[in-house]
């Protein structure tokens, strides 16, 4: 513990450099940033269970330049559940829903399904129980809280997420899709090149071959 704490606190006190992120919004309530490296992913989401923290490929391929980290400035500690972070408990119980599962992994055993259900519809309706001090965000429809929760599947939308105006939601949105289009751009530009290359290869083996 005492190990993870010193790295938490070191990715805290690191800064990022400019050319590495892009920070699309700041007031005193919020930090929207675009990450551009996997390096400045890791320093804004060290506090969150995304997969793309230690997947590399995953966050080039797909991710990188995509979409946006929105930071809240006044943290609010987590809320308590049955035993864990109400957080930690929705995802735990969302993707082990067997009663058995749930009770190895926290420790507490509903006394049926319906109870369970009944829980998790009490703690889901409120967006303050996720972990939306960090927020990960695309207008393709990507919206993950700290624990990796996928924030849509419960009904919610970026319009939910605390401090999060209809202002901050156009900069991310003109940004992330004008960013997307240049991608894609690039990715068709890439394709071509390659074929041309590939159709002048065969040309010249073909005129070896004569």
């Amino acid at each position: 513990m005492n190990l993870q704490e010193n790295i938490r606190r070191i990715l805290k006190e690191v800064r990022v450099p400019r050319s590495e992120r892009v920070e699309l919004y700041r007031d005193n309530n919020i930090i929207v940033v675009v990450p551009l490296t996997h390096r400045a992913l890791k320093k804004y989401s060290h506090e969150c269970k995304w997969c793309i923290n230690s997947d590399l490929d995953e966050w080039e391929d797909y991710h990188k330049g995509k979409h946006a980290v929105i930071i809240q400035r006044n943290q609010k500690k987590p809320k308590i559940g049955i035993k864990y972070p109400i957080h930690s408990e929705i995802f735990t119980i969302e993707h082990y829903t067997d009663i058995d599962s749930i009770y190895n992994i926290l420790g507490y055993r509903f006394s049926s399904n319906e109870e369970r259900d009944d829980y998790m519809d009490e703690v889901t309706s409120n967006i303050n129980n996720f972990a939306t001090n960090i927020v990960y965000y695309s207008p393709s429809g990507l919206l993950y809280d700290q624990e990796d929760n996928y924030l849509p599947s419960y009904g919610y939308n970026i319009s939910d997420i605390p401090n999060v105006t209809p202002e901050v939601i156009k900069i991310m949105d003109d940004y992330l899709q004008e960013n997307e289009e240049m991608s894609l751009q690039e990715s068709i530009k890439r394709i071509l090149r390659e074929e041309l290359l590939n159709e002048r290869l065969a040309e010249v083996d073909h005129d070896v071959k004569l």
